[in-house]
């Protein structure tokens, strides 16, 4: 229950961010692969984009994250995003690194106090 009496509402959200590329047509995945590989200054503004996205959950589920690598100009993307949408609580796993080249992860945000994170 919440201060009026009624239920409370935990949003959340699962997001595969593509490690911030937009991609809006299936040849894209083609045509602008070298994305994946090598940094673009459009990336950082659809990290923006993102965090204006998932500002009014309460947690974020982020798959396709990079952690900080070439591909990414060396940003760790979950923080960014949680500072970004004010999230006070993250946390990231590298699930493949690839060097200086990519450091694909998953990401969790939340405005939650975790009591345990494993």
């Amino acid at each position: 229950m919440d201060d009026s009496g009624g239920p409370q509402r935990l949003k959340l959200l699962s997001y595969n961010i593509q490690a911030g590329i937009d991609t809006q047509r299936y040849r894209q995945y083609l045509t602008q692969s070298w994305k994946q590989v090598l940094p673009h200054r459009d990336r950082q503004f659809n990290l923006d984009r993102i965090a204006m996205v998932i500002h009014g959950y309460d947690v974020v589920g982020l798959q396709e994250v990079d952690s900080g690598s070439l591909r990414s100009g060396f940003v760790d993307q979950t923080e960014y995003l949680a500072k970004q949408a004010t999230f006070p609580y993250w946390y990231k796993q590298v699930n493949r690194s690839l060097g200086k080249l990519a450091q694909n992860s998953n990401g969790l945000l939340s405005r939650l106090r975790p009591s345990e994170i494993s």
